[in-house]
């Protein structure tokens, strides 16, 4: 019984990792410019809504996706819904059960919403991107 424990336990982790190590090939970290952006347009600045995020969130290390994996991103969440952005972050959090990501989006350093997703649904949308890319 231990041993079917433990191997459920190991795929489990396995599973988790492997989605994760994937996104990680999309990502990058938040630089201090993406911080200190001026709004373009009257509207929530983007770069408020990642430093009250990095107040909020503060043992969480934040990403923004690569160009590459943002474009794959929009186009695959276009799909389902028009979406405009020029930034994707991802928040990882750890907390509970499962892990869930907080995706924060904007476009012309505006605060264009927030999503709170599962890495998997992210990397999904991703490769749908990357699919209709092909």
């Amino acid at each position: 019984m231990k041993k079917i424990i433990i191997i459920f336990c190991m795929l489990i982790i396995s599973s988790n990792v492997s989605s994760e190590e994937i996104l990680r090939s999309v990502v990058i970290p938040l630089t201090e410019d993406d911080y200190n952006k001026k709004a373009t347009k009257n509207c929530r600045s983007f770069s408020e809504v990642l430093l009250e995020a990095k107040k909020e969130w503060k043992h969480i290390i934040p990403f923004k996706l690569t160009e590459e994996g943002l474009k794959n991103f929009l186009i695959g969440y276009n799909k389902q819904e028009k979406l405009e952005a020029d930034i994707v972050t991802v928040w990882p959090s750890y907390i509970g059960r499962r892990d869930q990501y907080y995706v924060l989006i904007g476009n012309n350093n505006c605060f264009v919403k927030w999503l709170e997703l599962l890495p998997n649904s992210i990397q999904e949308i991703i490769d749908i991107g990357s699919n209709k890319n092909i």
